[in-house]
């Protein structure tokens, strides 16, 4: 079963992700913030991330950064309502898509299965 992790501060906009791709056969995990992803990723080795990018604590460019450099072929979303430059930020430094917020449910499912297909 392909495992996903997403990371959202936000518990509300975690659990409407999850209801989202849950019923797609995916095994959806939650974390809150950069640093729980990154722990989660070491102990459940995740076939793909969704990320926030604007988070307390470790925001997420900094989180694809740091699961980037250590886990160089992990698929990345990057998802923020923040448009200057945050999406781009987080494509440069290895985010596979991004997708920004309010998004419709059946892109955000489409994207997944899109970067699940192919390799990164």
């Amino acid at each position: 079963m392909t495992r996903i992790l997403v990371v959202e501060d936000d518990r509300v906009h975690r659990k409407i992700i999850r209801e989202i791709l849950a019923p797609h056969g995916y095994d959806v995990m939650e974390a809150a913030d950069g640093i729980e992803a990154i722990h989660m990723q070491r102990d459940h080795g995740f076939d793909l991330i969704l990320t926030d990018v604007v988070m307390p604590g470790m925001e997420g460019i900094e989180t694809v950064r740091e699961l980037t450099r250590l886990y160089p072929d992990l698929r990345i979303i990057a998802i923020s309502a923040y448009k200057e430059g945050y999406l781009a930020a987080a494509e440069k430094l290895g985010a596979m898509a991004t997708i920004e917020k309010p998004f419709d449910p059946h892109a955000l499912a489409a994207c997944v299965e899109s970067c699940l297909r192919r390799g990164h």
